[in-house]
């Protein structure tokens, strides 16, 4: 295949995921922790500083003031900032920049397809598969940094194996010697830091690379013991120097040391992430099936075992890690890093089964090879996800999220003077202007549950408001609040209060 019938072919490509990343963006309404990013970029288009925004009275936040919150990945969200200088503060707008990156990561597994093969067909499938993939297309979707975070880190753990095992082409006396004395490839040692500093500052679980890589590097060291019966190699000497910085870190920074581990936990049961790292597919089993026959092909047909063990342990320590030894909430947002690892060996597998195709079946003809082709990537993706009821580009009231817009539309159209609310006050985007007194009962960064004598105190000074809650806001609030809203107040039945949401009056 020609270069610029690839670059053709990679542009409608794009075409075809930018087109499953716009349309119908702003549909469905913010949920969960878009808000707190809306919040935090807009106030700081604002302001120029990192305070949430308080669109119910239009001005900086004075509630549940927490600077580390807003200014958590800041690199992202001063980018959804700078949006908002040219449009208005939508949720179309707010979501653009995941979009965008969405676009950029389409482009950067062509890229990282080809680098790891050497094949400009796998590059093609690899982009094609991610344009499709469903959580894909869910965090480019999201006002969250999962969107930029996924393909910096993909391109961080590239850089990490080209400093390592890639070889030095270029002319500089130095890196050649490097090369040729400790296979350090050092052009790629600067894109290797800032990577590794972007990759962090948009989310912490960068740290995944550690364990991956220290992973790899024993398997090297093994292998290599195996093949030559000896241990004097450069991953002998990587083992030790990983074995001297962890020493440093543990003895010399035990309070970071502290953090990082305590966010483990030993032998947990998180299966479910299984299910949402093979979501892309029709089945989980295809899932696992073609991945692992890419694996295969790289290492045998390809004769590139190195890439296939680096690609193959770049998606299974993370996901290991999640299933057995996080200490933190199962959501395919913190595993979704790892999907372009996964979606670059099942680009393999496709371009593995087709040289196969080619090969074994000729007698077939060219048309059928291609047709085969064409069966493949009709069988693969879940297609399916589009046709569901519930889903990134609409959402019924049997959804799992409820649709802020229309209950805080209800609110505000039927608000009396006086009323107060009580609700969580950080979904404020959605009562924009209405300058009502807000009750807000926090939520988890609160060190105790919204009480009784805390409802009580309330109605005592302001005879009639309303009360907006998540069904899973129950959890910030005592039994006995939660009786008395269902006991001694009106529920509200309306069409636009549908779905896990429940709105009280007094």
């Amino acid at each position: 295949m020609t270069w610029k019938k690839t670059w053709q072919i990679l542009f409608v490509i794009v075409l075809l995921g930018a087109g499953l990343r716009f349309f119908g963006l702003g549909n469905n309404s913010f949920v969960a922790d878009e808000f707190l990013d809306m919040n935090s970029s807009y106030g700081y288009s604002k302001t120029g500083t990192w305070k949430s925004w308080d669109f119910n009275y239009g001005k900086p936040a004075e509630m549940n003031i927490n600077d580390a919150r807003d200014e958590r990945a800041f690199v992202y969200k001063w980018q959804v900032a700078q949006v908002y200088r040219f449009l208005p503060p939508t949720e179309a707008t707010a979501r653009t920049l995941s979009v965008l990156w969405g676009l950029f990561t389409i482009l950067l597994m062509f890229w990282t397809g080809y680098f790891y093969t050497r094949k400009k067909t796998v590059g093609l499938l690899a982009a094609f598969f991610f344009a499709l993939s469903i959580n894909a297309i869910i965090f480019d979707r999201r006002l969250r940094m999962y969107a930029m975070f996924a393909p910096v880190y993909l391109a961080w753990i590239t850089s990490l194996f080209a400093l390592f095992e890639s070889s030095y082409a270029g002319r500089y006396a130095l890196l050649k010697k490097v090369w040729n004395t400790y296979g350090i490839n050092l052009s790629y040692l600067l894109p290797f830091f800032i990577l590794g500093a972007l990759s962090f500052a948009v989310h912490g679980l960068s740290v995944a690379a550690v364990p991956f890589f220290g992973i790899y590097v024993l398997i090297q060291v093994f292998l290599l013991w195996k093949k030559n019966g000896s241990l004097k190699n450069r991953y002998t000497i990587l083992t030790g120097f990983g074995m001297l910085f962890g020493f440093i870190f543990i003895f010399f920074l035990p309070s970071i040391a502290r953090i990082a581990f305590g966010g483990l936990v030993l032998f947990d049961n998180h299966y479910s992430y299984i299910g949402y790292v093979f979501r892309d597919f029709a089945h989980p089993l295809l899932g696992f099936l073609i991945v692992l026959f890419g694996a295969f092909t790289l290492a045998k047909r390809l004769n590139r075992p190195q890439e296939a063990l680096w690609l193959s342990l770049a998606f299974l320590v993370p996901l290991f890690m999640a299933i057995w030894f996080w200490r933190r909430n199962v959501g395919p947002q913190y595993i979704f890093f790892v999907i372009p690892f996964i979606l670059l060996l099942a680009a393999v597998g496709v371009y593995g089964i087709m040289c196969f195709v080619r090969e074994n079946l000729a007698i077939l003809g060219k048309r059928r090879v291609l047709s085969a082709l064409v069966l493949l990537l009709l069988l693969l993706p879940n297609y399916g996800y589009f046709l569901e009821e519930n889903n990134t580009y609409h959402e019924t009231s049997s959804g799992g999220n409820p649709n802020y817009r229309k209950v805080f539309d209800y609110f505000k159209k039927n608000k009396a003077d006086g009323d107060v609310l009580i609700t969580r006050n950080f979904r404020n985007y959605y009562f924009a202007g209405a300058k009502v007194p807000v009750f807000d009962f926090g939520g988890e960064l609160s060190q105790r549950k919204f009480s009784i004598e805390d409802l009580k105190s309330i109605l005592a000074l302001h005879p009639h408001g309303w009360v907006i809650l998540s069904t899973n806001d129950y959890d910030y609030i005592s039994h006995d609040a939660e009786a008395y809203f269902k006991k001694n107040m009106e529920l509200v039945s309306n069409a636009q209060v549908r779905g896990a949401v429940e709105v009280y009056r007094w």
